[in-house]
């Protein structure tokens, strides 16, 4: 074998050709664990408001029979079901069409959709909590006693997985931000790694807006409630309407490698007479 000097130091011809290898670039490869071809599809909606005059049932039973139409069969809902109890701000009473408690479960209970083949996972907001702060009724114990189609996860949060994808809940306290990203990203900094979901919905605000964040799915969900005296007050417009999302699963610690997610808008009509 010969042998080559350079500046003093002895280099074989062996040598040479393993420094010259590792200077190879290296060969892609294709990353197996993002190529699974399983879909998870879902649907999403927020603040349905039934009871309100401002409610938008017509538009939330045509979602519920886009979903249908889609072969959609899970549908979450992230809070304020139904109004309340008319003490949430100045001049709420006047805007509900149903008074009471136990009058409002039956009117969630009657006319919520019911679609074969769909279930509904739903948690409790502020609005359905007020009766819960009056006499310690919880609404949501109420309606899924009396819907199997309709499963109550909790008050203001709930945690659900299906096929390892992890989602939740959130129905917020206080108003929204300047910007529709900037409440959800705050909550979402304030993760530990260790207990952050795949897929973060935010309910409460009325407004509609997606983004991708330390490894997490956001959604602001939007409503179906038209806009109240009380918003326009405040010069606040909701976005009604529901999300269409298609989740495509991947394999190891990927568990979602694409989300496929569109929001489904109405237009706003004139209250319920």
């Amino acid at each position: 074998m010969k042998k080559i000097i350079i500046d003093g130091v002895e280099i074989t011809e062996k040598q040479i050709k393993q420094i010259l290898l590792q200077k190879r670039k290296p060969k892609a490869v294709i990353l197996k664990r993002f190529m699974s071809d399983k879909d998870l599809e879902f649907g999403v909606v927020s603040d349905t408001h039934l009871g309100s005059r401002y409610e938008r049932l017509n538009e939330l039973h045509t979602f519920y029979a886009i979903c249908k139409k889609l072969g959609i069969g899970i549908v979450l809902h992230c809070g304020d079901l139904i109004d309340g109890n008319g003490k949430i701000y100045r001049g709420h009473l006047s805007e509900l069409h149903t008074y009471g408690a136990d009058r409002q479960i039956t009117y969630a209970i009657n006319n919520y959709p019911k679609v074969k083949g769909i279930t509904t996972y739903f948690v409790t907001g502020n609005h359905c909590l007020s009766f819960y702060g009056d006499n310690g009724t919880d609404i949501g114990i109420k309606i899924s006693e009396k819907r199997d189609d309709m499963i109550y996860l909790g008050q203001y949060e709930g945690n659900i997985e299906f096929n390892r994808v992890r989602f939740r809940m959130i129905h917020p306290d206080g108003g929204g931000a300047y910007a529709l990203s900037y409440k959800g990203q705050k909550y979402v900094e304030q993760i530990a790694s260790g207990r952050k979901p795949d897929i973060l919905m935010f309910g409460h605000w009325h407004t509609s807006f997606y983004f991708h964040y330390r490894n997490i799915h956001v959604m602001n969900i939007g409503c179906f409630q038209g806009q109240t005296p009380y918003l326009a007050r405040k010069g606040l417009n909701p976005a009604i309407g529901g999300w269409i999302c298609k989740a495509k699963l991947g394999k190891g610690r990927d568990r979602i490698v694409a989300l496929e997610q569109c929001f489904i808008p109405f237009a706003d009509n004139k209250e319920k007479k």
